[in-house]
C-alpha cells in the first residue's frame, strides 16, 4: 500500500463527524510504541515546517509582484 493509498483508506472510512485524525488516531496510531511515536512527532514537524515555509515564500513571492520589496 502506498502512502496515497493509505491516507485514501482513511478518508475513505470516516468515522460520522468527518475528522480524519480521529480515524487515524484509532485504527493507526496505537499500533506503535513509544519511541517509534516520538520518531513520528519528529517527522511530522519537520515535515509542518517545510509546509510552513513553502507557504510564506509564496506570499512572499506574491507581494513581490505587486510591487513590494520583502525583506526580513
Amino acid at each position: 500500500m502506498t502512502p496515497s493509498q493509505l491516507v485514501q483508506h482513511f478518508r475513505d472510512n470516516q468515522n460520522g463527524n468527518k475528522t480524519l485524525k480521529t480515524t487515524f488516531r484509532n485504527q493507526f496510531l496505537g499500533k506503535f510504541d513509544f519511541e517509534e511515536l516520538e520518531g513520528l512527532i519528529i517527522s511530522c514537524e519537520k515535515e509542518i515546517e517545510k509546509r510552513a515555509q513553502i507557504e510564506i515564500d509564496h506570499h512572499i513571492a506574491w507581494l513581490e509582484s505587486q510591487g513590494y520589496t520583502v525583506t526580513k
